[in-house]
């Protein structure tokens, strides 16, 4: 399938991370980029959430039920919103009580003491998104603050990035996957492929009973389920199969849910602005290790995204602790939105809500600090006490959660050893070269040019230490061994490549910063070269800032199109290790043909052929490599072939309603001990009671005959 075929998949996986939460996001009263920076969130909340009501209530999965449930929401927040409007009063503030004389001067002076001086005190003018008046205001930034809650630019600026984003991140795709129905020769790609094919073929999108796909032994076994979720919608509302509508959802979430995620972000701590809403969705996807290595490694779909949904979350944070600069978004709306952003990104990853928890606790720690200056004179000097109190205890549960909890015990005994020293590991998250990919030098620049910049100004400030935090962990889990180690980084199982991807989070808005602070300092050199146009002054802002922009990307080779098309060819073209040899495929898909559609189909998942169930929606007994298979399940794997002579096997087959199995060669993993435990499957031609069906020469489908004759005993 070629990617302009696919190109409807993608549209539509687009629209289903942006429209379920654009038209809540609207209802609620938001405007402008923080509602379409907010939309991914609020969409894969809509969407993730309804999979678990709606199994709860009995209705069956399909694309009308998101839709539904967006529209409920809609409606709620209409109502909501008009009800508050008619009955609430309007909000008054309270006076503050009278000090007495010895606290009133302790305050005066305590208001001098914290009041910030000097240059060290401001931005660049050219990152400042609202005119003041102690920064020259610039035509551009005049003319955006007309209209609208971003300015008459900012959503056409922001198109324009977005455009630009998607034409990059196309040609990466291709280059690197090749054709748009390209297999990921991956270990995980088969359960996240047979667990879009459970979704699509059940009806249960529920993330409460997607792990039963390898546990089938209980009713209902958590699995994050969000991102199967949304790839079911694509299947579901174009016909689109299940391999080529992941390909589709993968590359919408790069160049789509992410880029609106770091617009949110950079929305909210740089204030409005056009030059801010046409660089982020640019830079975003400039970076390596989020979101094109978590696309090519494991492979991590749900953790693409669970990462792609925190920029937005993190904004939230940032708004909720009075670091938003000329924020359309109050508090109490992001409050709610961060009570959205907690059940959306544990059923996207769990991991991403610790990801959330290191990175926005240094706004809260800022946001404190703020609240400890404005209110320690004043009667109100308990609410940073209490605030800071709160934060302590939270900290300590996250740390808990991490170290000590059973709910965590699974991933912490997951132990990647470490493959580099600790300079490597800091060189590697200095030039974006982490994991030993090469290095990304524009980006760089640019990200240790904003961190300088953003050091200048206590609203902007926090950003460096977070950015530090995520390669302190990278560090830890690339470098270091010990129970410390373990223990920080354990939530991410201990991996490298998860932890690495937290890394872009922070470094997109500290890369606009960046490059917009660059831009600035080139727009008043040509100004102080003595050019005095009217025109030439008026169109300079916008000049230096696309300028800038396309001399990034013609340095930095379409941002480093070209590593991360390699990159992304590693488990597509370039794969070591198949799950389907040549000519397979073809095989499995004419035999699907051949199968009823209520079959179950008796296979070894290292010989490919796991691949059957989402190829052709014909449901197999063993969907995924691992699983806590049940004893009837085991046996078949072990002992189908004597089905003729064992009448353990028939009721094992009859209680797995098994009617069909395909036997050949195992082709991936054949090294893992676990290819082994199949061998049951292996040789049916030479035993009674198998009718070949079809064949590849390598691979038969045979209809499982000898229960026909058995008599069928009944387990005591």
């Amino acid at each position: 399938m070629s990617w302009l075929s696919a190109a409807p998949a993608v549209a539509l996986a687009a629209f289903w991370s942006v429209a379920p939460g654009l038209l809540a996001a609207y209802a609620w009263g938001l405007r402008g980029l923080v509602a379409w920076g907010s939309a991914p969130l609020l969409s894969v909340g809509v969407v993730s959430i309804t999979g678990v009501v709606a199994a709860a209530l009995g209705v069956g999965w399909a694309w009308w039920v998101p839709v539904a449930a967006a529209v409920l929401v809609a409606v709620v927040g209409i109502g909501v919103r008009v009800g508050s409007d008619m009955l609430l009063p309007k909000y008054r503030t309270r006076p503050e009580r009278p000090l007495a004389a010895g606290r009133r001067l302790l305050r005066t002076t305590w208001s001098r003491l914290r009041t910030p001086k000097g240059r060290f005190a401001r931005l660049p003018e050219v990152v400042d998104a609202a005119p003041t008046e102690a920064v020259p205001v610039t035509p551009w930034k005049n003319a955006a603050g007309r209209e609208g809650p971003d300015g008459r630019w900012a959503g056409i600026a922001a198109l324009a990035g977005i455009a630009i984003a998607v034409a990059l991140g196309w040609l990466t795709a291709v280059n690197g996957m090749g054709p748009a129905d390209a297999l990921s020769q991956t270990y995980d790609a088969v359960f996240h492929y047979s667990a879009v094919a459970h979704i699509v073929g059940s009806g249960d999108a529920s993330s409460l009973t997607l792990g039963t796909l390898t546990n089938p032994s209980t009713p209902t076994a958590f699995y994050p389920g969000a991102w199967h979720d949304m790839v079911s919608l694509a299947v579901l509302s174009t016909g689109t199969p299940v391999i080529p509508a992941t390909n589709a959802t993968a590359l919408a979430v790069a160049v789509v849910t992410w880029p609106l995620g770091c617009l949110l972000l950079a929305r909210q701590v740089l204030g409005r602005s056009a030059a801010v809403a046409f660089v982020t969705p640019v830079l975003a996807v400039g970076f390596t290790a989020f979101p094109w290595n978590l696309m090519t490694f494991g492979v991590l779909w749900p953790n693409l995204l669970g990462v792609a949904l925190l920029p937005g979350a993190l904004a939230a944070a940032v708004t909720l602790m009075g670091l938003a600069r000329n924020s359309t978004l109050t508090r109490p709306g992001a409050a709610g939105l961060l009570v959205v952003a907690l059940p959306t990104l544990t059923l996207a990853h769990p991991n991403s809500v610790f990801s959330l928890a290191v990175l926005a606790l240094f706004p809260v720690l800022w946001g404190l600090a703020a609240l400890f200056r404005e209110r320690l004179m004043t009667a109100r000097f308990w609410q940073p006490l209490a605030g800071l109190v709160v934060v302590a205890g939270l900290v300590w549960f996250v740390y808990w959660l991490m170290t000590a909890s059973s709910l965590t015990d699974g991933v912490r005994t997951f132990d990647w050893p470490a493959f580099q020293t600790a300079g490597q590991s800091i060189w590697g998250v200095l030039t974006n070269s982490t994991n030993d990919r090469p290095e990304i030098w524009t980006v760089s620049v640019l990200v240790v040019v904003g961190i300088v910049v953003a050091l200048r100004r206590a609203s902007t400030s926090w950003m460096a230490p977070a950015h530090l935090a995520s390669g302190f962990l990278y560090l830890q889990a690339a470098s270091q061994e010990g129970a410390f180690t373990e223990a920080v980084t354990g939530a991410w199982y201990n991996d490298s490549h998860r932890l690495a991807a937290m890394v872009p989070v922070t470094g997109v808005p500290l890369a606009v910063i960046g490059l917009l602070g660059i831009a600035g300092l080139v727009r008043r050199a040509l100004l102080a070269a003595g050019t005095s146009g009217v025109r030439f002054r008026r169109g300079l802002p916008a000049a230096t800032v696309g300028v800038a922009v396309l001399l990034v990307v013609a340095i930095s080779g379409g941002m480093s199109g070209q590593v991360h098309a390699v990159l992304l060819a590693s488990p597509y073209r370039l794969a070591t290790d198949v799950l389907l040899e040549p000519g397979q495929r073809e095989f499995l898909e004419r035999v699907g043909q051949e199968i009823p559609p209520d079959a179950v189909v008796a296979d070894n998942p290292y010989a490919g052929n796991a691949l059957l169930y989402p190829l052709t929606g014909r449901e197999v007994l063993f969907p995924h490599l691992s699983g806590n298979w049940t004893p009837d399940m085991v046996t078949i794997a072990a002992r189908l072939r004597y089905a003729a002579t064992d009448p353990e096997v028939c009721d094992a087959v009859a209680a797995t309603r098994v009617d069909y199995a395909i036997s050949g060669p195992v082709s991936f993993w054949a090294w893992d001990g676990r290819s082994t435990h199949y061998p049951g499957l292996d040789g049916l031609d030479g035993f009674p009671g198998f009718e070949p069906v079809d064949t590849d020469g390598r691979n038969t489908l045979y209809r499982v005959t000898a229960c026909d004759t058995i008599p069928i005993t009944t387990n005591p």
